[in-house]
């Protein structure tokens, strides 16, 4: 899988070492990082530049992104954004944090593709493990329909009006219907 993984720069300078933990054990588990802005990222630097740039590249990162892993010890709101923006594009999500205080709003999130993981150094890897395998249970499977030209329409109609994307509203129909199928259940 393609991992995304990131943290508020303001984290990451007084936790590099960790970083490069996280980073490596995503690595030695099999799976590719997208972004190695974690262990490159100078606070300052970050702080004082043009953030467009970076947060266009960001965003493209995520989108290419199977699972997204964000370390939200340090609370940030950037990075809230960043996980709301995870699970719009159906993306897997893992909160990891340390110590006492779970990221409180991140626990309010009722969403079976996000996970808040609390973790310390003796149990990262196997909570990193166990974290990734249940997302893989729920990546997206991806495939192509054809409809006609007024279903388009249509579809560019609710996104507009509902505020909803094209792909969420298709969903949320099927699983409904699949919620009042009695056979789906029974087979």
């Amino acid at each position: 899988m393609k991992a995304y993984l990131m943290s508020s720069p303001r984290s990451i300078g007084n936790e590099k070492i960790l970083f490069a933990k996280i980073y490596q054990l995503v690595e030695e588990l099999g799976h590719q990082n997208l972004s190695d802005f974690v262990l490159k990222v100078d606070e300052q630097d970050f702080y004082s530049s043009d953030i467009s740039h970076f947060y266009n590249q960001t965003i493209k990162d995520l989108k290419l992104s199977d699972v997204c892993i964000f370390e939200t010890t340090t609370p940030s709101l950037a990075i809230g954004h960043l996980i709301a923006v995870a699970l719009q594009h159906g993306k897997p999500v893992i909160a990891l944090y340390s110590g006492q205080s779970a990221p409180f709003f991140l626990t309010g999130v009722k969403d079976e593709k996000i996970q808040v993981i609390n973790y310390n150094e003796e149990n990262l890897k196997q909570s990193l493990e166990e974290a990734i395998d249940y997302a893989q249970e729920k990546v997206d499977t991806r495939f192509n329909f054809f409809i006609s030209p007024s279903l388009s329409h249509y579809l560019d109609w609710i996104s507009s009006t509902k505020k909803v994307p094209r792909s969420v509203y298709l969903r949320q129909l099927i699983e409904e219907d699949r919620e009042k199928n009695k056979e789906y259940y029974e087979s």
